[in-house]
């Protein structure tokens, strides 16, 4: 405001005092009175500005008068189209006055300060020059101010955004109107400008313009207030360099949660989970919204992913948005929450951060019985029963059970159980023989449980209990070939520690000794090979007789029979049995010692004719005796 008012009294002054112009050619009593009257002030760099010139001659009449420009720093004659640069007077009075006017370009490099600009003042037999003041007191002053969006639709961003609109208000604080105003635009930080060159036209003076270009910001920029720097052009090569104050007041920020299933319906991970939904949910708790969300994952242990990016495009301020991966547990994780590294690129941003992740762990109890509860020497097909159970939160993955047993594993001795899920007990069977020469005890069973990630180990003794064990101790019986109704008793004891109860023996089947039964009553080859013994006690010893016959075909020797022994007793859920081999002799009828070659050493014709004289010995005796009487 002082620099205009001055301007002003320089214009007074100016236009007041009139210079009169001294002669540079011709008569000295000829003299010319000049001054300039601009329609507006001038600033250097202007362009196609008129000046209007008044001329008084205070001299001789002069006559064929021409008046033309003449270049005098800083003022340029301005050519244009079908232009005429100078002006012809026929007859030039003594005290008269003319107006003449001419276009000019201001040089950029002028000062402010008052200039003399010159005219050519020509006759037909005399030249002369013409200096007129000229002040060049107008000035372009241009604030810039940059709103991002519109002012009516401004707009918060935030580092790493791209492409924000961005719209520039100029304001000419000088004094004159600024023509053929352009801008350049160099990228500085904190910004970097998607366009290099603006055209803006006119600035006139205290009235804003708005231009809107595309600018990105730089990731690293902080929040904050930056003056970047801008060049304005104007005019015909003037310019001057201004800041764009540009506010950088937002910001984005992110929660980062993985959830595997989905949030709606969460599921369990645990070690060796194949291909399993996971999904992640990102807030942004900034506000500005982000764009072009990508995220991007780099398998580590325990995850390892399917794919290596995940696209969400848009997290608006505030909200969340949310997508699924498909992700595996490694085997050998275990159980815990791990802070897996996910790059986050946005705009032009990226940043890494450090998301928990869950690993849920199978806790597996293991518990083992036998069913009968309580087992016995001779006890074949033993259900060894182990009973798994997974009380924790994950999944046991690729679960296998191993029994490792002193005694026949008649059943797979591995088995595979697959997924060992929460909550559910199984049932896994394993069967084996226990001999009966197993001597009462505790026995070790090992079971190995194997999963993904752990291993359980279980010992469980089995007590293999004392039972009735029996024991031929001696047989009575006299048997031929052919004999029919003849007893076999045989002496039984009880070598174990324990009461056999209802003892029952039962005479094995075979082709030559069978039991004895009559026909007059063949309802007894039902029970003519069982003998109910009662109870036998610990070392107690008892008879037991059958009656059998003889195949009459048999020759005498050695042949086997089989007893079988079954009983009861405490603690057994069914009947114990035993197997006992033995064998009988079978010795030759009279018949067949007379037939043998030898009897006692003598031999058998011999032994005949021995037999045939006692006969004759009898006889005769016999026939005396008759005589006698």
């Amino acid at each position: 405001m002082q620099r205009n008012t001055l301007v002003l009294a320089f214009l007074v002054v100016f236009f007041a005092l009139p210079v009169l112009s001294s002669l540079t050619q011709g008569s000295s009593t000829q003299s010319f009175l000049a001054y300039a009257r601009p329609a507006t002030l001038i600033a250097p760099g202007e362009t196609e500005v008129p000046i209007t010139f008044t001329l008084i001659n205070t001299g001789n009449t002069l006559v064929n008068v021409t008046i033309s420009p003449r270049q005098t720093f800083p003022f340029e004659l301005y050519n244009y189209y079908n232009s005429t640069d100078e002006l012809t007077i026929p007859v030039w009075q003594t005290g008269e006055a003319i107006n003449v006017t001419f276009l000019y370009s201001v040089a950029p490099t002028a000062k402010d300060g008052v200039y003399k600009a010159s005219l050519f003042v020509n006759t037909t037999t005399s030249s002369y020059v013409v200096y007129a003041p000229v002040p060049v007191l107008g000035n372009v002053q241009i604030s810039a101010q940059g709103v991002w969006g519109s002012p009516s639709s401004p707009l918060v961003v935030s580092p790493g955004e791209t492409n924000v609109p961005l719209t520039i208000i100029l304001v000419n604080q000088g004094n004159v109107i600024a023509s053929n105003v352009s801008l350049e635009l160099t990228s500085s930080f904190p910004l970097k400008f998607e366009q290099q060159k603006i055209s803006v036209g006119y600035l006139p003076i205290g009235e804003p313009v708005e231009v809107t270009t595309y600018a990105s910001i730089y990731p690293n920029a902080t929040m904050g207030t930056y003056n970047v720097p801008i060049t304005v052009n104007y005019f015909d090569g003037a310019s001057l360099r201004t800041n764009l104050s540009v506010n950088v007041n937002g910001y984005t920020n992110f929660s980062i949660t993985a959830v595997w299933g989905t949030p709606s319906s969460p599921i369990t991970a645990s070690a060796g989970g194949i291909n399993l939904p996971l999904t992640f949910v990102v807030r942004n708790l900034g506000i500005v919204g982000a764009t072009n969300v990508t995220l991007y994952f780099q398998s580590t242990y325990p995850v390892k992913f399917a794919q290596s990016s995940l696209s969400l495009g848009v997290v608006p301020a505030g909200e969340i948005n949310e997508g699924t991966v498909t992700a595996s547990v490694y085997a050998n994780a275990t159980g815990g929450i791990y802070y897996i590294p996910v790059k986050v690129h946005y705009f032009d941003v990226n940043s890494v951060y450090e998301v928990p992740v869950l690993i849920s762990s199978p806790s597996i109890s293991l518990n083992v019985f036998t069913v009968p509860p309580q087992v016995f020497p001779s006890y074949y097909d033993v259900r060894v029963e182990a009973v798994v159970l997974n009380y924790g939160q994950g999944y046991a993955e690729n679960a296998s059970i191993k029994i490792t047993s002193p005694f026949e594993v008649v059943s797979q001795d591995n088995v595979s159980l697959g997924v060992i899920p929460g909550g559910r007990p199984i049932n896994v069977t394993f069967l084996i023989n226990v001999p009966n020469d197993t001597a009462p005890g505790n026995y070790p069973i090992k079971f190995t449980l194997v999963y993904d990630g752990g291993v359980v180990e279980k010992t469980f003794n089995l007590t293999v209990y004392p039972k009735a064990n029996f024991e031929v101790v001696a047989m009575y019986y006299t048997l031929t070939p052919g004999s029919s109704q003849v007893p076999i008793t045989i002496t039984l004891k009880n070598e174990g520690n324990s009461t056999a109860k209802n003892v029952i023996v039962r005479l094995g089947p075979s082709d030559v000794i069978y039991p004895y039964v009559s026909s007059s009553n063949p309802l007894s080859a039902l029970t003519a090979s069982t003998a109910y013994l009662g109870d036998v006690g610990p070392g107690q010893e008892v008879n037991v007789t059958f009656v059998v016959d003889v195949s009459s075909g048999v020759s005498p020797g050695k042949y086997p029979i089989a007893l079988a022994l079954e009983w009861n007793q405490t603690g057994s859920l069914y009947p114990l049995v035993q197997a006992i081999a033995t064998s009988v002799s079978v010795s030759p009828t009279l018949e067949n010692q007379l037939l043998s070659e030898n009897v006692a050493g003598i031999p058998v014709v011999a032994f005949i004719v021995i037999i045939i004289i006692l006969v004759i010995v009898v006889i005769v005796l016999a026939v005396r005796s008759a005589r006698k009487k």
